[in-house]
């Protein structure tokens, strides 16, 4: 198995008021120390940008961005980074604090850090369903393939235990005595919130459970890449503090070979 690079993320940020607090995002860098791999990107999401900041010149951007680009073989760190945008741009750009990631292969994860922090707001939330549901959909077809789909609880409705205003649903569940088996699926390629809103309700849930003489075993099934990202690390921990098994999604078919031998499908 290829081994993990160490890298180093920086976010170019655009602070078009000195005396605010308030920033956006406008491109990011990674750099391997001692190492070959170097790159940036920056957003293409003009409306974006035009709204946060009218007064901008989007051309200013382009400038800042060929830049970046040229200094790229020259840039050892932030310091590099923060004299070059004070040099030529003043204090209408900084550079927020170095984040460590690894990657096996830099160059898709450019693309995974282009998807979160750089791209138009409408793309995100897009990717933010379609990412659960393509989870749930590779749980179905694994639970179908070892033929225990038609045993699965689909959509279970969680009102009695969160409330009547909360329209929460579990994706799959089946029970074994009085136990109530779950699994939900859970997209973290975003921010940690999904996990930390889980948390809250499945202890809740529990809780309900228990008051009836019964228990609940839930576990989340994450995208591949979730586990690994430092952003979301917390919300993982939350998760397994709250008693909630974590799995990545290419697990499924361990996942459901294991059902089936519970079920003795």
């Amino acid at each position: 198995m290829a081994e993990k690079r160490q890298l180093e993320l920086y976010l170019l940020r655009l602070v078009p008021h000195a005396l605010r607090d308030d920033f956006m995002t406008v491109g990011v860098v990674v750099m391997e120390p001692g190492g070959e791999f170097a790159d940036v990107r920056f957003t293409r999401d003009w409306k974006r940008v035009e709204c946060f900041a009218p007064e901008i010149e989007l051309e200013h951007l382009e400038r800042l961005e060929a830049a970046v680009r040229s200094a790229l073989a020259s840039i050892r760190g932030r310091g590099d980074l923060l004299k070059l945008l004070e040099e030529r741009f003043g204090a209408e750009f900084d550079v927020g604090p170095v984040k460590g990631i690894e990657a096996i292969d830099p160059a898709a994860e450019m693309a995974v850090l282009d998807r979160d922090y750089l791209a138009p707001m409408q793309a995100v939330e897009r990717t933010r369903r379609m990412g659960r549901l393509g989870i749930v959909g590779r749980m179905e077809e694994a639970f179908a393939d070892v033929g225990v789909l038609g045993f699965m609880q689909r959509d279970i409705a969680m009102t009695e235990f969160t409330g009547a205003n909360d329209p929460f649903e579990i994706d799959f569940g089946f029970r074994v005595g009085t136990s109530l088996k779950m699994f939900h699926a859970l997209a973290l390629n975003l921010s940690r919130e999904p996990a930390v809103t889980l948390a809250y309700r499945y202890a809740r849930i529990q809780e309900g459970m228990r008051k009836r003489g019964e228990s609940a075993l839930l576990t989340a099934v994450v995208g591949e890449a979730a586990a690994r990202r430092e952003e979301i690390a917390s919300g993982i921990g939350m998760l397994r503090a709250n008693e909630i098994v974590v799995r990545d999604v290419s697990e499924m078919a361990a996942i459901a070979d294991e059902v089936r031998r519970e079920l003795r499908a």
